[in-house]
């Protein structure tokens, strides 16, 4: 063929061709020696739509000269490298929020070398001082994380980010205050904003942790054990924290839930759909939902009440994969 159908079968220009010629990337498979008409076959079609494809792919055209598996892999490193920026960017982006005049407000980060790190909660107290004399509440409730992470350049996780002076928890920014090399972090009324008790941390470490090694991820290479109780359509009813509080055809919580339904298939494997209609593949076995999306395993039982099926199944959710805690479960009636 010529140069012209070559250029309409992969539709390139006749320009581009020549281009990719100069730069030893595609050759003819023949050149007649006294008009100088280039031919091509097969072969360069295969190739010009291979220069076509790793170029889509990121490849410059010096890196498609000299391709290799080498270069799959640089490329692949440096491709995961640009989506963590983009996720890290879409974060940033979504920080972005107005005030009461309907100004856009923007999260100004102020770098602390000093609280970088792993920190662990050994007190609440409604002063500062009250710390000294040994003098703390035991109430869990009152700013109940027991271990916060200062990752590098304020970087989030989970509800949780910082900047110099504040701990922000969704997005409600909490003062800090070193003493002593101990941590006092003013815990804010969501009412009024006052702060009515402080939260006393000590530093484990300064390691310069990332989000994705600070998450608890579960055992989930569980083999699969039939329940024939489990295979079928678990449409959600209700969410509680413990099973005494659940009674059919009432609302016990009142809140935003977030899960719609389970659908389990006898091999093992099933689909978790979200209330926004997002749906996630998921296996599961006797006892136990697995979501290897986020490397969780969370038990269910199966109770009849009234006659009907219900299933109530641990909530895993980032207070468990990065604060370790379980609040309740999820309650699915059989459908």
């Amino acid at each position: 063929m010529r140069i012209g159908d070559l250029a309409k079968i992969c539709n390139v220009t006749i320009k581009t061709i020549r281009f990719y010629e100069t730069k030893n990337l595609l050759m003819p498979s023949e050149v007649d020696r006294w008009t100088g008409y280039r031919y091509y076959d097969e072969s360069s079609v295969q190739r010009l739509s291979e220069i076509q494809y790793l170029k889509e792919l990121g490849f410059s055209l010096k890196e498609i000269q000299n391709f290799s598996e080498e270069q799959i892999a640089s490329k692949t490193k440096e491709l995961q490298k640009q989506i963590k920026k983009l996720n890290q960017n879409i974060q940033e982006l979504n920080s972005i929020s107005k005030n009461e005049l309907g100004e856009l407000i923007m999260k100004s980060f102020v770098n602390d070398t000093q609280v970088v790190g792993k920190w662990q909660k050994v007190a609440v107290v409604e002063q500062k001082e009250d710390f000294v004399v040994g003098k703390s509440k035991n109430n869990e409730d009152i700013f109940p994380y027991d271990e916060i992470y200062f990752l590098p350049n304020g970087k989030p996780y989970w509800v949780i980010s910082w900047t110099k002076g504040y701990v922000l928890i969704k997005d409600r920014k909490n003062p800090y205050e070193i003493i002593d090399g101990r941590m006092f972090v003013g815990v804010v009324d969501y009412k009024d904003g006052k702060v009515y008790n402080y939260a006393v941390y000590e530093k484990l470490d300064s390691k310069k942790y990332d989000a994705d090694e600070i998450c608890i991820k579960d055992n989930i290479n569980i083999p699969f054990v039939k329940d024939d109780r489990a295979v079928g359509f678990w449409e959600q009813v209700d969410y509680v924290h413990s099973f005494e509080e659940f009674v059919p055809n009432q609302n016990f919580w009142q809140g935003e839930k977030v899960l719609k339904s389970y659908s389990l298939a006898p091999n093992g494997t099933g689909t978790l759909t979200f209330l926004n209609e997002r749906a996630l593949a998921i296996k599961w076995s006797k006892d136990v939902i697995i979501n290897p999306n986020v490397c969780t395993a969370s038990e269910y039982e199966i109770r009849t009440i009234d006659g009907n099926e219900y299933m109530f199944v641990e909530w895993k959710s980032g207070d468990y994969i990065y604060g370790g805690k379980v609040f309740g479960h999820y309650v699915f009636k059989k459908i």
